[in-house]
């Protein structure tokens, strides 16, 4: 397809285009948004290669791991906007919602059954990942997964990146061609055949109606089989919410972001990672706006390869290069290691060095063992621990800086270090808006010494870095903070 990134497409078996195919189906999995989005841009291209109409599926399935209230209604909440922004422009578009086990997996089928090639999402975690390991040898039409994820292409690195000073040299090196060749802001206007797709009525029976169950959430998700105790939070899943929250990101924080961050009172980091991670924003679309408020005068030609350090690569406002290194170095180190490695959610998956030091302090005496339950409802012993938690069972997120501590206190807190992880990983995927995603995945094991070295040795952390809430406590302020999340029993 004409100026589009291979490094962005893997061909997931080898099948031929059925030329006797009603369309092309582009299978929104986990990138859902119309605009930049390269696997929506291949679609189209396949599309117009083959002269057929494009159909577009997104649906939801109601079984997948940690499945709750609060995912679900993010969810269905970006499927609505979809819904009505895809009647205004008279696409092809199957919205679903399942109601039973099996459904999804169905109505897929069924479509792909009539289509000449079906093009979806390259993610590599999750049960998207499993998918699209296992689909592709059962369906008998051409699979190809593709990149959306983020601005370096997964297909760019041979292994998995050890650190994010590894990565970070990657990023810098290809920075410049992968920013100036982006995703089309709206592809579908590219699109040349647009004659409408009559499906078979038989298709949707025994289905519940999409248009029911968006207009319905509440009452639509309370029949489910899933988890009920999670709320749904204030923030909305749709697109418009997204941009609305970059928007004001960039009014209210970019320009004082290395100075406040990590302080928990100035609340002023960017909250779009909820949205990030269902693929309502995409991450060009952040790097582009947050570039277009560098100081009068900047350009591209002001970068210069820093050999991986943090500073001076922009060279341009430091909180805009701070911010930068976040949402690109760091959110995309975990793409690029779970895309090379299947134990991406193992504990084997840790560096040597921090299974050897874990395996040496794994007997060490605890002061205190916390059951999952207790971590769950926020009842320990510490209070910005238990604000953490707090935060994350009713918003949905935790502050970034606190995030760390959350996840060593809970090496202090378990019988062993395999146990901490287990529960870090559930307490994340259940309750955080973002949980289930590379990133997450990140964040989780960056405790454990994933993307870290080794520190002075000390007990039950061995050489993990250790943080403690006392230190914290003299870092960062906290007092609003601790007031809005400090009673949990109020709030939860």
């Amino acid at each position: 397809m004409k100026n589009f990134n291979s490094d962005r497409v893997f061909p997931r078996n080898q099948t031929e285009p059925n030329a006797e195919g009603e369309y092309v189906l582009y299978w929104m999995q986990i990138n859902r948004r119309f605009h930049y989005n390269f696997a929506l841009e291949y679609a189209v291209g396949w599309a117009n290669k083959l002269n057929k109409p494009l159909l577009i599926l997104e649906a939801f399935s109601c079984d997948y791991p940690w499945a709750t209230d609060r995912s679900h209604t993010f969810m269905m909440q970006g499927m609505k906007e979809h819904l009505n922004y895809a009647r205004e422009q008279d696409l092809n578009y199957v919205s679903f919602v399942e109601a039973e086990p099996g459904q999804y997996d169905n109505l897929l089928r069924k479509l792909s059954s009539k289509a000449s090639v079906l093009v979806t999402d390259e993610y590599p975690v999750f049960i998207m990942r499993k998918r699209n390991e296992t689909y592709p040898d059962e369906l008998k039409i051409p699979y190809y997964t593709v990149d959306s994820n983020g601005l370096i292409p997964l297909g760019l690195t041979d292994k998995d990146p050890y650190s994010a000073y590894f990565f970070r040299k990657i990023m810098q090196k290809n920075f410049i061609e992968a920013y100036t060749n982006p995703p089309r802001q709206n592809p579908l206007d590219d699109l040349e055949n647009r004659e409408s797709i009559e499906l078979d009525g038989s298709t949707f029976s025994n289905l519940p109606d999409a248009e029911d169950a968006l207009n319905s959430i509440p009452d639509f998700i309370s029949g489910l089989e899933i988890n009920h105790d999670v709320h749904p939070v204030e923030m909305n899943g749709a697109r418009s919410a997204a941009t609305g929250k970059l928007g004001s990101f960039i009014r209210n924080g970019l320009h004082v972001y290395d100075e406040k961050r990590n302080h928990p009172d100035e609340n002023i980091t960017s909250g779009l990672s909820p949205w990030l991670h269902f693929g309502k924003i995409s991450e060009y679309e952040i790097v582009r706006a947050v570039l277009q408020h560098q100081p009068e005068g900047w350009d591209l030609d002001k970068i210069s390869f820093n050999k991986g350090s943090t500073g001076g690569f922009f060279n341009g406002d430091p909180n805009i290069d701070g911010f930068l290194d976040e949402v690109i170095t760091w959110r995309e180190v975990g793409f690029h290691f779970a895309h090379h490695r299947k134990d991406y959610d193992a504990y084997e998956s840790l560096p040597d060095w921090a299974l050897k030091t874990m395996e040496e302090h794994k007997d060490d005496p605890r002061e205190h063992i916390y059951s999952y339950e207790e971590l769950e409802n926020a009842q320990t012993g510490d209070d910005i621990w238990n604000a953490a938690q707090t935060q994350l069972r009713k918003d949905g997120i935790i502050h970034n800086y606190l995030r760390m501590l959350w996840g060593k206190k809970v090496i202090e807190w378990t019988p062993d270090h395999r146990t901490a992880l287990q529960y870090l990983i559930d307490l994340n995927n259940t309750y955080a808006i973002d949980g289930r995603d590379p990133n997450s995945y990140s964040g989780i094991f960056w405790c454990f010494g994933r993307f870290d070295r080794a520190w002075q040795e000390r007990p039950i952390f061995g050489k993990l870095r250790y943080m403690t809430s006392n230190s914290t406590r003299k870092k960062v302020k906290l007092k609003q903070y601790l007031d809005t999340y400090g009673n949990q029993k109020t709030l939860l």
